[in-house]
């Protein structure tokens, strides 16, 4: 047995001590794990098999990433609420601003990112992952990207969580997961933040893939931060669970002195919590460097107003996910404007450059003169960030200079119907 394979079994099969499930009370995606092997043993060994594929594609990848040419990946989004007291049911400013962190978060667009001087900062990276709310449903129907359920739990504690996934139990039946990215927003008893299914269960377990967050721990706005979760209102629990939703581990590897997988990541001694001044525990007893322990990566247990990085070789890890066990993603179409939806036909013919444009300015050819329309600027969630304004034929100048690095959405509405196009700042 190689030494991967012992680090992947004792992680997935190790009983859950006092200390242990203390920690894993606020993140319950390895305790759901755990119930999830022993309900079926082949899991672990599943686990073993695809761990090597993810790392052939990872050293793989390491020679290719010299070109330095991105390839963006957009994982189609659809956000499912389930309430039963009203105040569990969250606007949509609230899912949009969720959204928006989870785009800022995993393109390193983050404001709260590394000072370039940190030594960590080399080994921060934009893991080149988007994420949009959905256009259209499984069925090609078009959607928001939004379900909302009225529920009779009051509370899903941690022996009815997986119920959470399906209709039937008081909970809402996931969109094909091979296809689309399902949050579910509850309301989770104890303490429990978040959780999330791992890959490694789609092909066994698609109906209970997916990622929860309690309501009070999602986004930024409304409910975020409420009660006792006051140090949980920028939305880092959705980043954490989106990430081991994409295969990451927690970096102390749910062990003393664990194996989080990833090479890139200084040893931990176990969970940080609260937000420890740098250096952090540096020296440590299972090998960390002067710089200290990586309390500021997404994957441990620190405040959200502490966490603000992802490495690359955990870039790597999640990408090496999208083109392997959820290589569904890439081809999905639920982030395109549905054929059954209004959208402009036989309209005049228009194009936008320069597609990056360094600056923000952005020059839109509209070839029409009998045919009024306008432009509204929209952030990948397909909330309006800027004021439409009216096209006319010929050379629009469109002055996006305000808006910060990162993509967007350019909507063209006229008379005949709408249609979105994805631009880039840099």
């Amino acid at each position: 047995m190689t030494q991967l394979q012992k680090i992947l079994i004792a992680s997935a099969l190790s009983l859950c001590s006092a200390v242990m499930y203390a920690q894993t009370s606020r993140c319950n995606s390895m305790h759901h794990l755990r119930q999830h092997i022993a309900k079926d043993p082949t899991l672990a060994n599943r686990m073993i098999q695809n761990e090597a594929v993810t790392q052939a594609y990872i050293q793989n990848a390491k020679h290719q990433k010299a070109s330095g040419v991105k390839n963006i990946i957009t994982i189609p989004t659809v956000v499912h609420v389930i309430w039963n007291d009203p105040v569990e049911n969250v606007s949509d400013d609230q899912i949009f601003s969720q959204m928006l962190v989870l785009n800022e978060d995993f393109r390193l667009l983050n404001s709260d990112s590394l000072d370039s001087q940190h030594p960590f900062w080399s080994s921060t990276v934009d893991s080149e992952i988007e994420f949009c709310l959905a256009s259209q449903d499984p069925d090609g129907n078009p959607t928001n990207g939004i379900t909302r359920t009225q529920t009779s739990v009051v509370v899903w504690d941690d022996n009815i969580q997986d119920d959470i996934k399906y209709s039937a139990n008081g909970g809402k039946d996931n969109w094909d997961p091979t296809r689309y990215l399902n949050i579910y927003v509850v309301n989770l008893g104890g303490t429990t933040l978040g959780f999330a299914q791992f890959p490694d269960e789609l092909s066994s377990n698609p109906n209970g893939d997916g990622v929860v967050i309690r309501y009070e721990a999602f986004g930024t706005e409304g409910t975020a931060g409420t009660g006792s979760f006051g140090a949980n209102n920028l939305g880092r629990t959705g980043t954490h669970e989106v990430g081991h939703w994409l295969n990451l581990r927690h970096i102390w590897g749910d062990t003393i002195c664990g194996d989080d997988l990833v090479s890139d990541t200084e040893p931990a001694e176990d969970a940080n919590y609260n937000c420890p001044t740098f250096p952090y525990n540096d020296n440590n007893t299972c090998g960390s460097g002067p710089d200290g322990e990586m309390y500021m990566n997404y994957m441990d247990y620190t405040d959200d107003n502490c966490m603000s990085m992802f490495t690359a070789g955990q870039a790597l890890r999640m990408q090496a996910t999208l083109n392997g066990a959820r290589s569904g993603l890439l081809t999905s179409n639920g982030c395109q404007v549905p054929s059954k939806s209004n959208t402009l036909k036989s309209s005049p013919q228009f194009s936008i450059f320069p597609n990056p444009s360094q600056s923000g300015m952005f020059s839109l050819e509209w070839e029409s003169s009998s045919i009024s329309a306008r432009v509204i600027v929209e952030d990948l969630t397909g909330r309006s960030i800027g004021k439409a304004q009216a096209l006319e034929s010929g050379v629009n100048v469109l002055n996006l200079s305000y808006l910060s690095s990162g993509a967007y959405l350019l909507r063209i509405e006229s008379v005949q119907g709408s249609s979105s196009h994805k631009i880039f700042i840099q």
